[in-house]
């Protein structure tokens, strides 16, 4: 099975997943009256129209590009995860403010018995759909699944916690801490959204980089250039500059290489030895690598 056909599977089992978990946290939504499982089923809920335009998204990258799009659509998955992650913090926006509410006004009554019968089945779910994602996205490389994968794992543990927390609910019902149980639900929402936000912050950090056109991680750079200068720098004195962008799932890669302005470019044949030498010397960094040669006079390439 090609890594197209791993992911478009993928993607296609973790609709079904959030179909599910979105029907499963309306449900016991009425059940309970828990605003923690409704933004558990509305976090499942969005995650399924992402993974919806996600599948379309995963079958554009694979074309290299169209008449509106010279340079192809790998530009669209960072595009597609920064909208998603833009969508849950609005969610989150909204969650907040309706639980701080709910603590000044006294708290809210909660359904604990349903309650703890969702968080196990949600948590046994979405960890389980958090594993066979993450195991697709190893074996295709795709960013689009490694999001989906975080996501699930995040739902997983918020799911957990809906758990936990619901059962302390439940236990503390006829106690002399019986007060305190209104204030749960609220709370746990705060507590979840704590949680909730700092994977989907970081990638969006990431994603935003890529949209703006940023250059890749530091590291990534380094391993970059030294493998162009072992190529390129032992055959003569020539001077490159290394232009590189990632992008979803590409990394694009040019090198620009100067020469005196009365030089004779040599073959094509030549040129085209050149990039696939480059190509096959940086193949193991990234696995969607493309190189591009180009051979100038222009000094100012080199102040990049």
């Amino acid at each position: 099975m090609t890594a197209e056909q791993i992911e478009g599977r993928a993607l296609r089992n973790s609709a079904f997943g959030y179909t599910f978990m979105a029907v499963l946290g309306a449900a016991f939504f009425f059940l309970t009256s828990s605003e923690a499982i409704l933004l558990d089923g509305v976090y499942s809920f969005i995650s399924l129209l992402m993974t919806f335009i996600a599948r379309r998204v995963s079958v554009l990258v694979q074309r290299p590009y169209s008449e509106r799009f010279h340079f192809g659509f790998a530009h669209f998955e960072p595009m597609l995860n920064v909208v998603r992650i833009l969508l849950i913090l609005a969610i989150a926006a909204f969650a907040c403010v309706s639980a701080l509410a709910a603590l000044a006004a006294g708290g809210r009554p909660l359904n604990g018995n349903f309650a703890v019968i969702y968080g196990v089945l949600a948590a046994f779910g979405c960890l389980s759909m958090a594993w066979l994602q993450k195991r697709a996205a190893r074996r295709t490389h795709s960013p689009l699944l490694q999001v989906d994968a975080r996501n699930w794992l995040i739902d997983g543990f918020l799911s957990s916690g809906v758990a936990v927390t619901f059962v302390g609910a439940f236990l503390l019902r006829n106690t002399a801490y019986s007060h305190w149980v209104p204030y749960i639900d609220p709370a746990l929402v705060l507590v979840m959204l704590s949680f909730m936000l700092p994977v989907p912050l970081k990638t969006l950090g990431e994603n935003l980089s890529q949209v703006l056109w940023a250059a890749p991680d530091e590291k990534i750079q380094q391993q970059i250039r030294q493998r162009v200068e072992t190529v390129l720098l032992p055959d003569d004195e020539r001077r490159i500059a290394i232009l590189m962008l990632p992008v979803g799932r590409v990394l694009y890669v040019q090198v620009h290489i100067l020469l005196p302005e009365l030089t004779e470019l040599g073959t094509a044949g030549h040129s085209d030895a050149v990039k696939n030498k480059l190509t096959q010397a940086l193949a193991d960094i990234h696995p969607g690598i493309t190189v591009d040669v180009i051979y100038t006079a222009d000094e100012q390439i080199l102040q990049v």
